[in-house]
């Protein structure tokens, strides 16, 4: 209702000018630009009970709102600065773990080579030797190193030796077998036996088979 009482007012104010402006000059100086006055006013009132007009409630509530919305706003880019600074933080401490894994894995590679007997290093070096130019199998290294007539070495250096040899003791079967059969000509059967003794090449039979099935591939 209150809202209602001042659009009625300027209604009739407006419509109460346009009339006074519009008597007097057709008395006075009936001047086209008074009338265009008058006709303004008369629009104007006949305007007024349309206009909308907003109350001081409804003004605090529509500032309110928009207050509401910046600080939202506000807290949201807060809120991604602060994820964006969260990740990036996170970022940098998982850089700085993997380096630090990497330090304590190459320090304990190294520390680990340090303590690593001199004595197992030469079984290993004398053992990769013998599987690469002699074709011998691994208890036949085995025996070699550890032999009062071969290298000497201990039991525990030449298991250390035999545990990193880089071999293929298929291979140095069939490389004994095909010895055998080009220079002396053996048959099959005389090879395999001679692979697997233990007084021959002390090969697996796994291994001695392997070499009988490739021997004329």
């Amino acid at each position: 209702m209150e809202s209602v009482i001042p659009k009625i007012l300027g209604m009739i104010i407006g419509l109460g000018i346009a009339y006074l402006i519009f008597k007097w000059n057709k008395k006075n100086k009936q001047s086209k630009i008074y009338y265009a006055i008058a006709f303004m006013f008369l629009i104007g009132g006949l305007y007024m009970p349309f206009a909308e007009t907003v109350s001081p409630e409804q003004e605090a509530i529509e500032s309110s709102k928009a207050e509401s919305s910046s600080i939202k706003e506000s807290e949201r880019k807060e809120s991604i600065s602060i994820e964006e600074d969260a990740k990036s933080s996170s970022l940098s401490e998982k850089k700085a773990s993997s380096i630090k894994a990497k330090q304590s894995s190459a320090k304990s590679s190294e520390s680990s080579s340090k303590k690593i007997p001199r004595e197992y290093v030469s079984a290993l070096i004398k053992g990769q030797e013998y599987a690469d130019s002699m074709y011998m199998s691994k208890k036949a290294v085995y025996n070699q190193l550890t032999s009062d007539y071969g290298e000497k070495f201990s039991s525990d250096a030449a298991n250390y030796a035999i545990a990193n040899i880089k071999a293929n003791w298929n291979k140095n079967a069939l490389h004994k077998a095909k010895e055998y059969q080009e220079e002396q000509n053996m048959s099959p059967d005389a090879i395999y036996d001679q692979l697997t003794s233990d007084y021959g090449e002390q090969f697996t039979p796994d291994e001695a088979n392997y070499a009988i099935q490739h021997l004329n591939k």
